[in-house]
């Protein structure tokens, strides 16, 4: 039987809605599963995104509802947008590391779930300035900020007390050190997920074959290298199926 993944409160910080679901929802979905409760904070609303003119004034709203129901088919308990960061710009807003602190202070996860801080040049998508720009937030939050009691003193004194966070999972990193080996359903949930984001993908059917692909090409690879991947079963009848990351371990 697959080991437990241990994390009870999780916390994903992304930069647009459809990243978390993208990178990382079977691993979200089996988190739940498991019984772990899990929070969304994203930094924009994915203002600028979309493919039609018309409509564009109503695309913040659109997806905001369509991140909703992502959610909902994770099972992710609470899904938080901030304000004041534009979607492509992200880097030239101001407060986002307090912003991640403030999370973590209030929601107490163990493991954080984040996006590369680092350009990946084999990942175009991955590399996005927003997501390397929530990345580097994540890193600077993560340590030291929110588990020192004299940073952020403001935080404290309004009730978020210091807390350290034990790992941060980064999805779409130019080196993968960890893979989280998912079940079937926690793929379908993913799925599921990906397509609610109907805004953003021209081609929905043909973003599905893509994840269903990536599953189970990150699945082979972890076997191949290893005998099997993070959480594997031996002697599965179906082919592994897995999310890849980039594993920082603070404590």
């Amino acid at each position: 039987m697959a080991e437990r993944l241990g994390h009870r409160r999780v916390l994903g910080v992304y930069a647009h809605p459809d990243d978390a679901d993208v990178g990382a929802g079977a691993t979200i979905h089996r988190l739940v599963r498991e019984g772990a409760e899990i929070s969304l904070l994203v930094a924009t609303s994915g203002d600028a995104g979309g493919y039609e003119a018309e409509g564009q004034e109503q695309i913040s709203q659109v997806r905001r509802l369509e991140q909703q129901a992502a959610a909902a088919y994770l099972g992710v308990s609470e899904v938080v947008f901030l304000d004041g960061f534009a979607d492509g710009h992200v880097a030239e807003g101001s407060g986002l590391v307090r912003e991640v602190v403030a999370a973590i202070r209030r929601w107490r996860p163990s493991l954080v779930l984040s996006m590369s801080p680092e350009y990946n040049f084999a990942s175009v998508a991955a590399s996005h300035p927003d997501h390397r720009a929530v990345g580097r937030a994540v890193v600077d939050a993560a340590y030291p900020a929110s588990g020192n009691r004299f940073d952020y003193r403001e935080l404290a004194a309004a009730g978020l007390e210091p807390h350290e966070v034990d790992e941060v999972w980064f999805q779409g990193h130019k080196e993968t050190n960890h893979l989280v080996v998912v079940e079937p359903d926690d793929l379908e949930a993913k799925v599921a997920a990906v397509r609610s984001h109907v805004s953003q993908f021209r081609d929905l059917d043909g973003v599905e074959g893509y994840v269903r692909r990536a599953a189970a090409a990150a699945g082979g690879a972890g076997a191949a290298t290893t005998g099997h991947a993070d959480g594997a079963r031996t002697g599965l009848e179906q082919p592994a199926l897995a999310e890849p990351f980039f594993r920082w371990v603070l404590h």
